[in-house]
């Protein structure tokens, strides 16, 4: 996702921000060769230097420009260090090259390698959807906002975005790769790992449907995609609930910062967005159920982080909604939780206000005595017959 600069940016500027894109496939090997390097420099810079740097930071940072260096990137992805690039340029100024990294033709497909990787500086910093899909998404809805009048007329004109170049669709097809392998090498990503090899390793044995299922159980968790409708919906509640995407959608002017949702007028084009994306992914599993645990789950900033960004930006407004809002959720999450409980102690009750323990002997008494005498009555039969 090409996260731009001033919010509400419309369909005309954020193609022309894809089509300025390089177009030519880097080398895959050449590529990996200089992220390698890169990283090198990036923690020898951290072990001279003052400050307490990530290589794993200095090194994708790095190579975010352009669109990917705006204020909205570098307000989520943290600023590029200027001293590191001076570094850099000191001591192997050929990985310049990795700043003008275009599409990369990977064994499992072209991939946007400069989405990819500026992508993965959001999934470290725990922000997972908003570089990556999320962002696609807004911007999809972006470009053919006000083109038809419900999700499902939007679901429709965007269907083959994913089939393009880029040079018409915001949301092409090296996009919607580097979306989905951002998120799955982004959560092998440690501090210390080493980023052009868990690339490598990772390309070198994947396929769009491990691809596909792998991000589903990721993102979504345990779901049934041939159930079109719910899956579609699941899609798009992970997008809005996201607090992340949150942000991103009020940094681009179309979150109300009153009620802390999705402004009506943009909530169309957003399904249909989500909608797209969740039918390539049901086709590329084959329409299966997908198994994955709650505890994997990709995480977000939190909602006080969130309230807490709002505040220092000086909207206060949407800050207070945000606080507002998860107190609700959780009001209605310990409400859920207490009726469950009331059901569970009503039950109890009805079955102890239902039953006497007195009773109950006296009944297991009378049954004991009446047992007693057949077993009685059956050995006087016996003893009488012998």
């Amino acid at each position: 996702m090409k996260i731009r600069c001033l919010p509400g940016l419309l369909a005309g500027a954020a193609l022309l921000a894809a089509l300025v894109l390089p177009a030519s496939a880097e080398g895959y090997d050449t590529t990996l060769d200089s992220l390698s390097r890169l990283q090198t420099l990036a923690e020898s810079y951290a072990e001279t230097s003052n400050a307490e740097d990530d290589p794993i930071e200095l090194t994708l940072s790095y190579t975010r420009t352009g669109v990917y260096n705006d204020k909205i990137w570098t307000f989520t992805a943290g600023p590029r260090d200027p001293e590191f690039e001076s570094y850099v340029s000191q001591n192997d100024p050929g990985l310049a090259a990795l700043q003008a990294a275009g599409t990369v033709d990977t064994p499992a497909g072209t991939v946007d390698f400069a989405h990819l990787l500026a992508s993965m500086n959001l999934v470290y910093r725990g922000l997972p959807i908003t570089g990556s899909w999320g962002g696609d998404c807004m911007q999809l809805a972006q470009q053919y906002g006000g083109q038809a009048a419900d999700a499902e007329g939007y679901a429709s004109l965007m269907a083959g975005s994913f089939d393009q170049d880029g040079s018409e669709s915001t949301f092409s097809g090296a996009d919607l790769n580097a979306d989905l392998d951002s998120i799955l090498i982004g959560a092998q990503l440690t501090k210390g790992a080493d980023l052009a090899g868990l690339i490598q390793n990772y390309y070198s044995g994947i396929s769009e449907h491990d691809r596909a299922y792998q991000f589903i159980a990721l993102s979504f968790g345990s779901v049934d995609t041939g159930n079109t409708q719910a899956f579609r919906q699941k899609v798009y509640d992970t997008l809005v609930g996201d607090t992340g995407m949150q942000l991103l959608l009020y940094l681009n002017g179309m979150m109300d910062s009153s009620t802390w949702t999705v402004q009506e007028q943009y909530v169309p084009a957003l399904q249909g967005a989500c909608y797209v994306f969740a039918d390539y992914l049901a086709s590329a599993v084959g329409n299966e159920r997908v198994d994955g645990s709650g505890d994997t789950l990709m995480m977000t900033m939190a909602s006080q982080a969130l309230s807490e960004a709002l505040a220092e930006m000086g909207d206060q407004q949407a800050a207070n909604a945000v606080q507002s809002n998860a107190a609700q959720g959780e009001a209605s999450s310990q409400q859920s939780s207490s009726s469950v409980s009331s059901v569970l102690t009503s039950a109890a009750s009805t079955l102890q206000s239902g039953f006497s323990l007195q009773i109950f002997q006296i009944v297991l008494l009378v049954i004991g005595a009446g047992a007693l005498l057949l077993l009685l009555i059956s050995i006087a039969m016996l003893v009488r017959r012998r």
